[in-house]
């Protein structure tokens, strides 16, 4: 069954499973906290607990806690990896922290799947070189070269094909005229 939990700052709302909210009502810390009641949405989107506790010399410590993290703590369990791992969300949607929505993935796949770029040309995998554009892209730490092209869309182009290629469909396609992804 699926539980919306309402958030202290906005209309929105959070989905969780209801094992999920069983633990977050039941669970002693949480409710001595007052973590329900004070679930607010973080700028980013995220669902979280934050609160400044009084500390007997007069300052305060600080604790936050997101909702997505401790259910992947508490719900998930983390596969062996090197690499540092997220908990991330498989649908995009932040507000959606059911159990089978949320996993573990390292920093590349959650760069992997998000639109932001910060390239000067506003185009994912794309640089300028000399009058043409190159498109690059990244697989396994390695820098693959795709090419030199006459234009931005058609270095665009290459990039999203070899991504597509490599890692399947993901936010980080550009948005190109005439493009759509191939659906798997």
């Amino acid at each position: 069954m699926i539980c919306k939990l309402t958030l202290k700052n906005s209309d929105k709302l959070v989905l969780v499973d209801d094992t999920v909210y069983d633990y977050l009502q039941n669970d002693p810390y949480l409710t001595s906290i007052g973590f329900l009641k004070h679930l607010r949405i973080h700028s980013g989107g995220y669902a979280f607990f934050q609160k400044n506790w009084p500390l007997k010399n007069g300052t305060y410590r600080n604790e936050t806690i997101y909702l997505h993290k401790l259910i992947g703590l508490k719900f998930i369990e983390q596969p062996q990896d090197d690499r540092r791992l997220y908990v991330t969300f498989k649908n995009s949607n932040r507000l959606d922290c059911q159990i089978e929505n949320l996993e573990w993935a390292p920093l590349s796949k959650v760069v992997r799947n998000t639109s932001k770029t910060d390239n000067k040309l506003g185009i994912r995998g794309v640089v300028k070189d000399s009058n043409k554009y190159r498109a690059i892209i990244h697989y396994e730490k390695q820098r693959i070269n795709l090419g030199l092209f006459e234009t931005l869309e058609e270095a665009a182009l290459a990039y999203n094909r070899k991504s597509e290629e490599l890692f399947g469909i993901t936010k980080s396609l550009n948005k190109i005229e005439g493009y759509e992804p191939k659906e798997k």
